[in-house]
């Protein structure tokens, strides 16, 4: 039987480890944010906390202390999630929220803080086609929309990839289109333009970059 890691150190012990990781004393409590005296006593300690053991393991993004698996939100630190929109608790619910299934982590560095969207159906061909990953920065004020642009709307019963236009009609509209101009026999758009209420929108996020099927 494989033994259970040994979590009890002392603070000579993981001062030996740090030293061995060659990890600098200042700048460690400097990413912890406590005062290099703090740090000291910690490490004068007959036995280190193993809170402060996992602190160290997340600055680190390594499990040095060999506390066991490290937590999703330390190994995929800096990456992008990628979550599947079919799958959700309920409309209404933000896309930061934990109530939303991960696929995978990407790393794009220039879509720091972004969340990836894998689009489903045709609506939004030909720049973002069915199974292609969208990544998209939440907006806060409805005043900062760049119109022309495509946009995650969420309100309680929708959860929708679409363009962003000005209503015709109503300032406190906003029009909702659809890149995909097909038709259908009738002469009517497969994907025709709605309009929605400014008050209806409980989320919105913007997209800020794609990534194609074939780069995923």
């Amino acid at each position: 039987m494989a033994k259970e890691p040994r979590t009890k150190k002392s603070g000579k012990e993981v001062r030996y480890i740090l030293k061995q990781n060659s990890v600098n004393l200042a700048w460690l409590s400097e990413q912890l944010g406590i005062q290099p005296q703090t740090l000291q006593s910690r490490l004068n300690a007959a036995e280190f906390k193993q809170a402060y053991m996992v602190e160290i393991n997340s600055v680190l993004k390594k499990d040095i202390f060999n506390l066991g698996e490290l937590p999703a939100e330390v190994r995929n630190a800096g990456q992008q999630p990628v979550l599947d929109i079919r799958v959700s608790a309920g409309f209404g619910i933000g896309l930061e929220g934990e109530e939303n299934k991960i696929n995978e982590y990407v790393s794009i560095p220039s879509m720091q803080g972004c969340v990836g969207i894998t689009v489903y159906g045709d609506s939004m061909t030909p720049r973002y086609r069915n199974g292609d990953v969208v990544f998209v920065r939440p907006i806060p004020e409805l005043d900062d929309i760049d119109f022309g642009r495509a946009y995650i709307i969420i309100t309680r019963s929708d959860r929708l990839l679409k363009c962003i236009y000005p209503s015709k009609h109503d300032a406190q509209m906003l029009r909702l289109v659809s890149i995909n101009d097909d038709v259908n026999r009738q002469g009517d758009r497969i994907y025709p333009d709605r309009e929605i209420g400014k008050e209806n929108i409980i989320y919105l996020y913007k997209v800020v970059g794609s990534l194609s099927r074939e780069q995923i």
